[in-house]
């Protein structure tokens, strides 16, 4: 039997509610020579037994994999071990695939092997509801995301990413929005590039994409939506709906550590370091300090996350406005014992 040419990395974790959804998305896909590799990482619900069902039509073409817990980014490098095709598409198990995705983005691939990551847009909607939250995720108000002003190549509906520097522009706040779940991506990338798991990082696949970039690898998208995101309760990243305030900061504080250990693992330029500089501020003062602790009323660290950020780029000038006002509303507090 023939090496499909794609392989489909599914990471589960006591998602069986949502698994019949993913297998019909995948067995609607147009493109059908795919191979999906389905990693149960440890789940106490039934997903042994109800994978095992749903794979029946599509028996050889099904792998399954358990192994213990060890989060969403360990589940797909335990999948990646078992990849045999040339493209990589991994399935987050709550979401789903429109039906040319997977085509698409091979075509795209087939067409231009200089390209190793082709991407399209998501559409998100509430999982409760069904309702559209935003049609397409290249756009925020009717506008343009910012990564959608740099410089490319138009390759019919391919849009080569040509940014001088894409990696710098992707710190500094450009984005991509290439969600691991809308895109293809060439084995290749991961023979040099893994996924990090000594720390829970949720939001590993932004620090991923930055190393990938700096690898020397090249990304493009196609302007169209490929894939559903359902927002609900138990998502696991900063998407969530009502996220308590301990897990924002979880999240908040392992992306900055991801950043910060970013210079240990790929050699970066001058440009690219000051640009993870002014990344490592913005998360540090914005995210952390002043979306997370400060509006969750803790003001003390709040204050601490606003000087990490000041030390890292002491020229903001609006940094230091909210710094200052913040430590004025925060001195009668302290003057009271209380932060």
């Amino acid at each position: 039997m023939a090496t499909p040419s794609i392989t489909i990395v599914l990471p589960t974790y006591n998602r069986a509610g949502f698994l019949p959804r993913a297998f019909s998305s995948i067995r609607a896909q147009r493109f059908t020579d795919w191979a999906l590799v389905v990693v149960d990482d440890g789940s106490t619900d039934d997903t042994a037994s109800l994978v095992a069902t749903l794979a029946q039509p599509v028996q050889s073409k099904v792998r399954y994999v358990r192994q213990a817990n060890q989060g969403a980014y360990a589940a797909r490098n335990a999948g990646l071990r078992h990849v045999t095709g040339r493209y990589v598409a991994f399935f987050d198990s709550d979401d789903e695939w429109l039906p040319h995705h997977l085509s698409d983005c091979h075509e795209a691939l087939e067409r231009h092997p200089d390209i190793d990551w082709v991407y399209g847009a998501s559409r998100l909607v509430d999982d409760s509801t069904g309702l559209t939250v935003s049609d397409n995720s290249f756009c925020v108000d009717g506008a343009a995301r910012p990564f959608r002003r740099l410089t490319c190549q138009t390759r019919g509906n391919l849009y080569v990413l040509d940014e001088p520097d894409l990696a710098s522009a992707v710190l500094d706040g450009s984005g991509l929005f290439c969600g691991l779940q809308n895109s293809l991506i060439r084995r290749e990338v991961f023979e040099r590039v893994r996924f990090h798991t000594a720390f829970h990082n949720e939001a590993e696949d932004q620090v991923f994409v930055v190393r990938a970039l700096v690898t020397g690898f090249r990304f493009a998208y196609i302007d169209a939506v490929h894939h559903v995101y359902h927002i609900h309760e138990s998502n696991s990243s900063g998407s969530s709906r009502d996220l308590p305030l301990s897990k924002q900061i979880r999240v908040y504080s392992d992306l900055i550590r991801g950043f910060e250990e970013l210079p240990g693992q790929v050699r970066l330029t001058r440009s690219q370091r000051r640009a993870l500089d002014r990344r490592l501020s913005r998360e540090y003062f914005w995210h952390l300090g002043f979306a997370t602790y400060w509006q969750g009323g803790r003001h003390a660290d709040a204050l601490a996350a606003y000087r990490r950020g000041l030390t890292l780029t002491p020229w903001r000038l609006p940094y230091w406005k909210t710094y200052l006002l913040a430590l004025a509303r925060s001195w009668p507090r302290r003057l009271h014992g209380s932060a």
